[in-house]
């Protein structure tokens, strides 16, 4: 493999594991957003409730509500807690700049010429990036490597739009979902367009 084409493929990877790591973070986002909502306004409403319904013959039923919908909230926030909400986010946040600075710096690698130091660094700084990725990261979907795979295609050399697959030939800009069962066979593996 060439010097260009390993830089190629490392600005590839960072560009697959940059569009991974947005994924994850709109995902955990989310999380944290209902779970920050819900321990604010639930309460709140409750409290309202219990108070509009002292004295009636609703208050008990409330009261007992409010109870179970406590508990809930607390193993929530506990939950969110052992599973390193707020953690896994700020480490998703720092990945994923990571990986857009690496796509960045192999971009300006190939257009100038490298001393062999500057390669070595850069191998053995991606070596160390990698690790992090996978640590952060784990396991994902097949889908979501293929969506994440034709994503870095696109951007992979800014400005062409001759970029295709180099296992299927396809383009990543015309994108085929494949049909759910005919099709299936004829996806590509890297990108889940449908090889030519």
């Amino acid at each position: 493999m060439s010097t260009n084409d390993r830089i190629l493929q490392i600005r590839f990877d960072a560009l697959s594991a940059e569009y991974i790591y947005t994924r994850l973070l709109s995902k955990i986002s989310h999380r944290s957003t209902l779970i920050n909502a819900l321990t604010i306004l639930v309460p709140i409403l409750f409290s309202s409730a219990i108070l509009i319904t002292k004295g009636t013959d609703n208050e008990k039923l409330f009261n007992n509500i409010s109870i179970v919908i406590g508990a809930i909230l607390l193993a929530l926030i506990v939950w969110s807690l052992i599973a390193k909400l707020d953690q896994k986010r700020e480490n998703y946040i720092i990945g994923r700049r990571l990986n857009i600075s690496i796509a960045s710096e192999a971009l300006k690698l190939l257009e100038k010429d490298c001393s062999d130091t500057e390669l070595q660094w850069f191998y053995s700084y991606i070596v160390e990036m990698d690790s992090k990725d996978a640590e952060n990261i784990g396991e994902i979907s097949n889908k979501l490597s293929q969506e994440a795979n034709r994503y870095a295609l696109k951007k992979q050399i800014p400005g062409s739009k001759d970029v295709v697959c180099k296992f299927c030939n396809a383009s990543p800009f015309t994108y085929k979902k494949p049909c759910f069962f005919k099709c299936k066979k004829n996806t590509c593996q890297v990108c889940g367009n449908i090889a030519i």
